[in-house]
């Protein structure tokens, strides 16, 4: 995600699917270069150009840039180097730092009057937003980006930021919207005969028609971009064409041209050499040949994937290689080996998600504070203005009370005393009131730190509980299937010890509802009140809902499947007697 999301907006403005191949020349002219502003650009760009191969060398060009930039008093100069020093820090997921720097690059863009450089740094900020999951912020700040390339007429910006805002509906799973922002980016890149960009959009909407299961659509999208990648020569665009379409044919059962288009992108990628992308076309035919009862094939083509997944650290691609060879070893009976590599599938699987689960749950706490904090802010900003206007009234007054001094000082000097005795009790009023609510705040925002702790605690103990649940079951499947009986076997007592940790992480749901009270007051009674038939499971739905949890995650929760989860939805709206064009979580959030 993080390339096709930084390749629309770095400083370069590089093209998506398309790696800089520059960084030899730039390093020819950075020799070449005196220290002026023009030996900036170039440490610039040659940092943005390593930002994916070599992060390390992209900081410490970008320090250099900031250096002299400094020197120069080059304030574009520093501005740039702020967005490489927040990209560095996004692809090391350090989204505070990431934040940071943008945020200064754009306010130095602000004070020089450049809107271009502005709106860059709002679509960066936009990428870091939605990484968050706070999806709401980004598609927000690609507006506003949107607006301001608007204002310069840079048709391809715009079209960009269409891009980034499908994107993130895609992450929604709301695919229909992420279909029209697509297709009217789309349309941009068709006018200004961008084939670089057309050939990306084509993969980005063949995606979404693959998962709409509009197979027949996603093909052609995926020849399509296939087409103008092999009439420009782009070996990187031809593979990924190829492992998509060997995915579409494989979905579609069709394991003949499902092969013969994973043969061809490996055939490519034997001068390319994107490890990267061999892992994805070995797995891909692991699979077919599984499908196809070639064990031998496909345990050579899983173990090819192991290795180079272990090799460029690609933990997901692993997981599946593990998975495929567990899979194989079982149909050929081969149980030691089909134990073995089910053990590191499942034991990667649960590392893979509970670090996914993990970052999930505490950007979802920093999404809530982040709100909550704004909010506080806004409160506080509007008690210092009924200040200020207090002050304004408590200076008329005095001004009032000084002309009329002028007419009749000595008659008026007693009441004046008076006057600014009564002024000072106010003011020392109006003080202690302000420093009383500090502290409130104070007091509030570490309850709610320490409730929404708790609250995210008690949800993670849920899902390991459902995960070790689940890694049972297929613990006893493959049992099953051994047709072993022996409870002293490593598979029993692997299940044994499971079974005993699965007991000792058990919650039962008054707890969680305790937890989820504390940080979301009377939520439950609430919702009874208004909707009385509302059953107890229905309750537990509506809080997960409200956490902003995806259906896999609910699933899990739940321990049901997640089409269940989709029902038990649609059934909810019904008793909640949502119109259609209502979101069930929009509601949820305003009880």
């Amino acid at each position: 995600m993080k390339l096709s999301f930084c390749l629309l907006f770095l400083v370069l403005n590089a093209q998506l699917y398309a790696q800089s191949q520059k960084a030899d020349s730039l390093q020819n002219l950075l020799q070449k270069s005196k220290d002026d502003t023009n030996k900036v650009g170039i440490l610039v760009d040659l940092a943005t150009d390593l930002w994916s191969s070599n992060p390390e060398k992209t900081m410490e060009y970008a320090q250099k840039a900031m250096e002299l930039s400094k020197q120069l008093k080059y304030f574009r100069g520093e501005a740039r180097s702020h967005q490489v020093y927040g990209v560095y820090y996004w692809q090391k997921n350090d989204y505070v730092t990431a934040l940071a720097n943008y945020s200064k690059s754009k306010q130095i863009f602000e004070n020089i009057k450049d809107k271009n450089g502005i709106a860059r740094a709002i679509c960066n900020m936009g990428i870091v937003y939605g990484e968050q999951g706070n999806y709401s912020q980004a598609l927000d700040n690609y507006l506003q980006a949107s607006t301001i390339f608007q204002e310069l007429g840079d048709q391809s910006k715009i079209a960009s930021t269409l891009n980034s805002i499908g994107n993130v509906y895609k992450n929604q799973k709301n695919f229909e919207e992420a279909l029209i922002s697509y297709k009217q980016a789309q349309t941009i890149w068709l006018k200004l005969d961008d084939k670089k960009s057309i050939a990306g959009t084509y993969i980005n909407i063949g995606s979404i028609y693959t998962k709409q299961k509009k197979f027949g659509e996603a093909i052609i999208s995926a020849e399509k971009a296939l087409k103008l990648f092999e009439g420009f020569q782009d070996s990187n665009g031809q593979i990924i064409c190829h492992n998509n379409l060997g995915e579409i044919y494989f979905q579609k059962q069709q394991y003949a041209e499902a092969l013969s288009h994973y043969e061809k992108a490996l055939a490519i990628n034997e001068k390319f050499q994107s490890k990267r992308l061999m892992v994805t076309s070995y797995n891909g035919l692991g699979n077919v040949n599984t499908k196809i009862n070639q064990s031998s094939k496909a345990i050579s083509s899983y173990q090819k994937a192991k290795e180079l997944a272990l090799a460029t650290g690609v933990r997901p691609a692993l997981q599946q290689a593990y998975e495929g060879l567990a899979t194989v070893y079982g149909q050929v009976n081969d149980f030691p080996n089909a134990y073995h590599f089910q053990k590191l599938s499942t034991t990667l699987k649960d590392s893979i998600f509970n670090a996914e689960n993990a970052s999930k749950m505490t950007n979802l706490r920093l999404h809530y504070e982040s709100e909550k904090k704004l909010s506080e802010i806004k409160l506080i900003q509007k008690e210092k203005d009924l200040g200020y206007a207090t002050r304004n009234t408590i200076a008329l007054g005095l001004l009032a009370g000084l002309l009329v001094l002028g007419l009749a000082f000595n008659r008026q000097r007693l009441k004046v005393r008076k006057n600014r005795e009564l002024n000072a009790i106010q003011q020392a009023l109006a003080e202690t009131e302000i420093h009383n609510s500090l502290e409130k705040e104070q007091q509030l925002r570490a309850e709610l730190e320490f409730r929404n702790k708790a609250l995210t605690t008690h949800t993670l103990n849920l899902i390991q509980k459902n995960s070790i649940l689940e890694e049972i079951r297929q613990t006893v499947s493959l049992a099953l299937k051994t047709g072993q009986r022996d409870e002293n076997t490593p598979l029993f007592s692997r299940l044994i010890n499971l079974i005993d940790y699965s007991f000792n992480l058990d919650r039962d749901w008054d707890e969680f509802k305790m937890y989820f009270e504390g940080v979301h007051k009377d939520f439950f009674s609430k919702l009874k009140k208004e909707k009385p038939e509302l059953s107890g499971g229905e309750l537990r739905l509506c809080a997960l809902i409200r956490l902003n949890l995806n259906l896999k995650e609910a699933a899990t929760l739940l321990n049901i499947s997640p089409d269940s989860v989709k029902t038990a939805r649609h059934r909810l709206r019904k008793k909640l007697n949502l119109p259609e064009e209502s979101n069930l979580t929009d509601y949820l959030m305003t009880v």
